[in-house]
């Protein structure tokens, strides 16, 4: 029973496989029968031009497909009605030719396997016997599949097509293979190299059959390829054996692939392929690492190579070409990370001319050097450095470091990968140069030239250097910068398409200075180099007509915008202690200025993304400028406390903040109706919004209820940019046009208008009478006090009366009548009970003057003239 289990695993998984392709095949089969019977349809109706047809890429010709056109009616008879196109397949049939023919096959395979069994059970067979049997099984199977192959009569591929040879030909193909390992490695009739040797022959053996009688057949011959060395277990296994065997397996497959165009195959022997690379990598490969490490460039290289020209015209066929070589580099790199050596990093490192070569041979595969200078940085990162010390030697008096003696200019452990990194950057920057002359896009060949060796150098100092600045690495950008200029001073004299390839040698000069300047500065002193570089990319961009340009400056904002709105180690850097004029200036308005100037200048020939963020970016620094100002004003010099790293606001800080978000809402407001743009507009609506949430807060935590000081002078204390400069703001705003929408904000503006007015009005009385402390726990309320607001409510509330009739505004008469009616409310409820004297009679004589007053004013100005009543 034991040596039966793997024939059956076997047969099991070409059933399955069978079934699994059987219903792929259906599916793709109705695609083709309903376009078929379109075409009968089309025929019928009368000749019709027909387009040119697209080149496959299939290198093999098509079979013919016979059409029958049906004989015009007579015109004495009535046209038949067309066939239906809709329904594309047949029950009866799919069961009949397809399904059933694969069951059948399944029955004969298993038949045989039942009778081997028998045989076995009953002792009539012995194992060579039983081996021989299943091979001649095997073929008997193949030639009856090549024999119906030969009557058959050729006919259009779909699922109407007799998928008996194909069946028997896939099951002759399993029983050559599990005949091959049962001798092998069952029965070991023969040793482990021959067993090797047969499954090999006959999993190749199905590939060759493939190409007469389908994908089933490649499936299994595949699959049983690149299984046959999990299968066979040897006491001296060879590693470099291994691959060489999966090379000429893989060279096999690709060939299949370039006579057949079978996708799936191509995709298969890529994936088993990098399986093997990471498996053996996993499994301890040693001394062999090698082996894996060569196997990667190798398999690209077949890949590349015997992929036809003709499948770059499809999108499938491209991507046949990348993904392959992406799948097997990040295989090659696992070896790299768990086996460190010259070996694994070689054999990725390989990648990069093979790529250069087919990119130049084939312009549309000219991303492919991109792809490969991408994995070296990655190879580049991932290099594995041991502890190191610096060079030289120190001379120290009584343990204090003195001076240092120049060493060697790198430690021996730092030289394999500055050694790698300087060869790998001279390659790209010389192959870029070179093909930048000769190639179909020349622009995307300067950008290597401008990007891989700035990268290189930037991957390389984050290794070695850990981001600490160090001159002597600013040098170094420095010197490429100034071979960069070299190359677009030539590039000058280079004809029509000189100047976009100057411009690309210029953008990178930006990088390599942009670079050096993270090399030796740090905080907000290299954020603010960085933005610098925003201005010249824009020229740039304009002058030398490089739109790719806009992406780099996009990253380039995206960096400075991060370093300076997301770094939550920014309120500890130090920007000096002086008001106004400190650290915050350059480091946040220099930027700003940056952002607006690159936007204004990229603007002029395109309003796109880049456009937008650098717009946003230049809106938020000036917002954060300003609110990053008072936060050091009020924080004497620090912009975070000693104690606590978030400390609260004062009420005059927070009075600050509410009126500068105010003021700038205010500003950006009247500047979009200027120049309108999306950013402005946004601007606007998010720092008024935070503007009001702030006076709201202020309003329900005023310093009546919290005690908090205000200031002693009259007027001209904390209260005025607490309440009175946002209210009128609110009041400014709500004449703009843009409040309009939403219909709610009006309302809302005019509501917080009257409300920060009335707490000013408020306030203000009860500072005038206790400007130490106005809390309303601090003193009592003094008669004169209480008159006062009254007094004050009134004139609040008659001078809204005025600017309603003024603005015939039916809003503001209704919050002037709400004042006045509130004041009515505290004489007759308040000032009844807590005034005496002159005071209380002041107080009612001021209430019913103002009544009466405002009663005369609404029937003169307001309320329209009655109608004369006739005598």
């Amino acid at each position: 029973m034991e040596d039966l289990v793997m024939p059956l695993l076997l047969i099991l998984l070409v059933g399955v496989g069978g079934w699994v392709l059987g219903v792929v095949g259906f599916f793709q089969a109705r695609r083709a029968l309903a376009e078929a019977r379109l075409l009968r349809l089309q025929l019928a109706a009368g000749p019709a031009p027909m387009p040119d047809a697209q080149p496959a890429f299939v290198t093999t010709p098509a079979p013919p497909v016979e059409l029958e056109v049906p004989p015009a009616p007579q015109p004495s008879t009535p046209p038949a009605p067309p066939e239906p196109v809709g329904k594309s397949w047949d029950i009866e049939a799919l069961l009949t030719l397809r399904w059933g023919v694969w069951l059948g096959s399944a029955a004969l395979l298993l038949a045989g396997v039942f009778l081997v069994r028998y045989a076995v059970d009953e002792g009539l067979l012995g194992p060579a016997t039983r081996c021989g049997l299943a091979a001649l099984l095997g073929a008997a199977l193949i030639g009856g599949a090549d024999w119906l192959k030969r009557r058959d009569k050729p006919e259009p591929a779909g699922w109407t097509t007799d998928q008996a040879p194909p069946a028997l030909a896939a099951g002759g193909v399993a029983m050559l293979f599990g005949a091959a390992y049962a001798a092998g490695i069952l029965y070991e009739l023969v040793p482990p190299v021959v067993a090797f040797a047969l499954m090999a022959a006959a999993s190749l053996a199905g590939l060759a059959v493939s190409l007469r009688h389908g994908r089933l057949v490649a499936a299994v011959g595949i699959a049983g390829a690149f299984a046959t060395p999990a299968l066979v277990q040897t006491s001296d296994p060879s590693l470099p054996g291994l691959f060489v065997y999966l090379l000429f397996v893989t060279a096999a497959a690709l060939a299949v692939v370039r006579y057949t165009a079978w996708v799936w195959l191509g995709w298969a022997t890529t994936v088993a392929g990098a399986f093997w690379v990471m498996l053996a990598t996993l499994s301890g490969s040693g001394a062999d690492a090698w082996a894996p490490s060569l196997f990667v460039p190798a398999a690209a290289a077949l890949n590349l190579a015997l992929l036809p020209p003709a499948a770059l015209d499809h999108a499938v066929g491209r991507r046949l070409a990348w993904i392959p070589f992406a799948v097997l580099a990040a295989s090659g790199l696992l070896v790299g990370i768990v086996e460190p050596g010259w070996a694994p990093r070689a054999g990725v490192l390989l990648l990069s001319p093979l790529a250069v070569w087919k990119g130049a041979t084939e312009p549309r595969l000219d991303r492919l050097p991109w792809l490969s200078a991408l994995l070296f940085l990655l190879v580049l990162l991932t290099w594995a450095l041991p502890a190191w010390q610096p060079t030289g030697e120190a001379i120290t008096v009584e343990g204090v470091v003195q001076a240092v003696l120049p060493g060697p200019w790198a430690p021996e452990v730092l030289l394999p990968l500055l050694q790698t990194a300087a060869l790998m950057a001279a390659f790209y920057a010389a192959a870029g140069l070179w093909f930048e002359r000769r190639a179909a896009h020349p622009l995307r060949w300067s950008a290597l030239t401008a990007a891989v060796p700035v990268l290189t150098l930037a991957v390389t100092y984050a290794q070695v250097a850990l981001f600490q600045p160090r001159p002597a690495w600013a040098a170094v950008a420095v010197a490429l910068a100034a071979g960069l200029t070299g190359a677009a001073r030539l590039s000058l004299n280079a004809g029509s398409l000189g100047r976009q390839r100057a411009g690309v040698h210029a953008a990178g000069v930006v990088g390599c200075l942009a670079l050096g300047c993270a090399m030796l500065l740090a905080d907000q002193w290299l954020t603010l180099a960085v933005a610098l570089f925003l201005p010249p990319l824009a020229w740039i961009e304009e002058r030398a007509d490089l739109p790719a340009l806009r992406l780099v400056a996009l990253a380039v904002a995206a960096f400075v915008l991060v370093r300076l709105l997301l770094n939550w180690y920014v309120p500890f850097y130090d920007f000096g202690a002086t008001p106004g004029l400190n650290g915050l200036l350059p480091a946040y308005g220099v930027p700003a200025l940056a952002f607006a100037w690159a936007a204004r200048r990229l603007r002029r020939r395109a309003d796109d993304l880049s456009v937008v963020v650098l717009e946003a970016g230049a809106t938020a620094f000036t917002t954060a400028l300003v609110v990053l100002e008072i936060r050091h004003w009020a924080g004497s010099g620090h912009l975070v406390g000693s104690e606590m790293p978030l400390p609260g606001a004062s009420f005059l800080e927070a009075a600050l903040q509410v009126s500068a978000l105010a003021s700038l809402a205010t500003a950006a407001m009247w500047l979009n109706q200027r120049a309108p743009r999306p950013v402005r507009a946004w601007a606007w609506r998010i720092q008024g919004g935070a503007a009001l949430l702030g006076g709201t807060a202020l309003l329900i935590g005023n310093p009546a209820f919290t005690g908090e000081p205000v200031g002693a002078t009259p007027l001209l204390n904390a209260l005025l940019p607490a309440y009175l400069l946002p209210a009128l703001l609110a009041a400014s705003a709500i004449r703009h046009p843009a409040t309009m929408r939403p219909p709610a904000l009006r309302p809302v503006l005019g509501g917080y208008a009257v409300l920060a007015a009335f707490a000013w009005i408020t306030l203000e009385v009860r500072h005038l009478f206790h400007p130490a402390a106005i809390g309303l726990d601090a003193a009592p309320i003094e008669d004169a006090e209480l008159w006062a607001w009254s007094g004050a409510w009134l004139a609040f509330g008659a001078g809204l009366m005025a600017g309603g009739i003024r603005a015939g505004s039916k809003a503001l008469r209704l919050a002037a009548i709400a004042v006045v009616g509130l004041t009515a409310a505290k004489v007759f409820m308040v000032d009844m009970a807590g005034l005496v004297g002159l005071w209380r009679v002041l107080s009612f004589l001021g209430l019913g003057l103002t009544l009466i007053g405002l009663g005369a004013v609404y029937r003169r100005f307001v309320q329209p003239p009655q109608p004369a009543q006739e005598a």
